[in-house]
């Protein structure tokens, strides 16, 4: 009975073109980083140089001879690079300077003094009742930090993962409107209600939107790492996560950001599984059960993206959309707490609560039907 469950609902040539078309999307975008680039391997090599541990002395050198000497040289631009995040990222705090030339030694040769004063500078911004926690976390922070080269590109492909994530969460929601609503529409529902096993199989409805998401999910992350990896190198995901946005939660390399948003993903795609799955059954109807699924996204991306609700509460409630999980890159850089965990960890929190609330409201609308 498994197996054909599966087999109705995955063979199908809609799955296999979703499969292709998130490759190719995600494909895309990393060719599309990579491609721009010029005589790539020489840059590659001269990244190579000074790569590893970013240490005040490496700093100090690539500063003094970008200002003072005007090099050019590819191999100190990477040390550059990571000077210029400590005023580039939150600008205007505390570090306000427009040009490398304005820079002062003290930003090579006392760096992680700085970005620790900064680090101090923003946890002072957010909630008191947080500061202590967050205080505590900067304090187990090692230094010093770590690049490869290539980070650039995966800091980028990185980024660029919301995008196809965003996409597997839509269409997870449409392949998952159908999940019981269309045997309650041709009248088939009776029938398996009749069978011996009927009710208690019902939960294995879920099971192919859950594998869809996690094909999807797989296809999308692993086209990324295997693309940029064939060019920079897998050591590369060894590069502190400090090197994205140096001002987080924990001693994370790129390649934990990559695993942290794929677990992340796979936590909304569960929990969306048994939000559709209960919106599907409770309407009966695949289309109305599609409009509101996809109404909810809509909603999410308008309120978390483009609108900022003043009241802490809504930050708990907007946790909970399984939406959020596709986006928790844009939560790692800064000290941001909700339920008491640092925010990627409570919206992941939040889709497991989802996950098993509304599967609690799925089996119990289900042993309550009556026949």
């Amino acid at each position: 009975m498994i197996y054909q469950e599966l087999k109705r609902r995955l063979f199908t040539r809609h799955v296999l073109f979703s499969i292709i078309g998130i490759f190719l999307l995600t494909a895309g975008l990393s060719v599309a980083l990579i491609g721009g680039e010029k005589n790539l391997p020489e840059v590659m090599k001269e990244e190579a140089v000074y790569s590893g541990e970013m240490t005040e002395d490496k700093l100090w050198l690539g500063l003094k001879n970008v200002r003072d000497q005007k090099s050019e040289e590819i191999k100190y631009q990477p040390l550059v690079t990571f000077i210029q995040g400590l005023v580039e990222v939150y600008p205007g705090m505390l570090y306000c300077e427009k040009r490398i030339q304005d820079y002062p030694d003290a930003y090579a040769k006392n760096f992680y003094g700085c970005w620790r004063k900064k680090s101090i500078a923003l946890i002072e911004k957010i909630p008191q009742k947080d500061q202590k926690k967050a205080l505590k976390e900067l304090n187990k922070v090692k230094t010093p930090f770590v690049k490869y080269p290539g980070c650039y590109f995966w800091n980028l492909g990185i980024d660029n993962l919301k995008f196809p994530y965003l996409i597997i969460i839509f269409m997870v929601t449409f392949f998952a409107a159908a999940t019981y609503s269309d045997s309650m529409e041709d009248g088939s529902m009776e029938i398996i209600y009749a069978t011996k096993l009927g009710k208690k199989m019902m939960a294995l409805r879920l099971l192919p939107i859950m594998i869809y998401g996690l094909l999807l999910t797989l296809v999308a992350t692993l086209s990324t790492v295997l693309i940029l990896g064939s060019v920079t190198g897998f050591q590369t995901l060894k590069s502190s996560l400090k090197v994205f946005a140096l001002f987080s939660i924990g001693n994370f390399t790129l390649g934990d950001g990559m695993l942290l948003m794929l677990i992340s993903e796979l936590l909304g795609v569960l929990a969306l599984t048994t939000v559709m799955g209960w919106i599907s059954y409770r309407t009966a109807n695949t289309s109305l059960a599609g409009a509101i699924g996809i109404a909810i996204n809509i909603f999410y991306i308008i309120i978390a993206l483009f609108i900022k609700v003043p009241w802490e509460f809504s930050q708990f409630i907007l946790n909970a959309f399984p939406m959020a999980s596709s986006q928790v890159i844009r939560e790692v850089s800064g000290f941001c707490f909700d339920m008491g965990l640092w925010r990627p960890y409570a919206v992941m929190v939040s889709m497991v609560m989802v996950f098993i609330g509304f599967g609690m409201l799925l089996n119990h609308a289900i042993c309550t039907e009556k026949l």
